[in-house]
């Protein structure tokens, strides 16, 4: 087993097998997702943007900041939604859910 297999298998790598990726218009006012459907997701924004998971999120500046052209990992429940607000320029939010190997 080479060491990326490795890291892979214990879990040390941020990596996932891409789902179906979701585009959702991100403004000037909180947008909400359908059901991101995984445990696992990637967002990555094409603008500076606030976040929020939940049920039924609202999101506002206040919320957690994602900087656009920047993938990161979260962890919620495959029943959230996620919220966005942007932080000035209206751009596009990409949601990608992680699928069983």
């Amino acid at each position: 087993m080479n060491y990326l297999s490795k890291l892979y298998e214990l879990g040390s790598l941020p990596v996932i097998r891409a789902g179906a990726t979701q585009k959702m218009a991100v403004g000037s006012t909180s947008a909400q997702s359908p059901a991101v459907g995984a445990s696992v997701v990637r967002l990555l924004s094409t603008v500076d943007c606030h976040i929020v998971f939940g049920p039924t999120p609202v999101a506002d500046t206040t919320c957690l900041f994602l900087p656009a052209s920047t993938p990161e990992y979260f962890a919620c429940y495959p029943t959230d939604l996620v919220a966005a607000i942007a932080d000035s320029a209206s751009g596009s939010l990409y949601i990608t859910p992680a699928v069983a190997v």
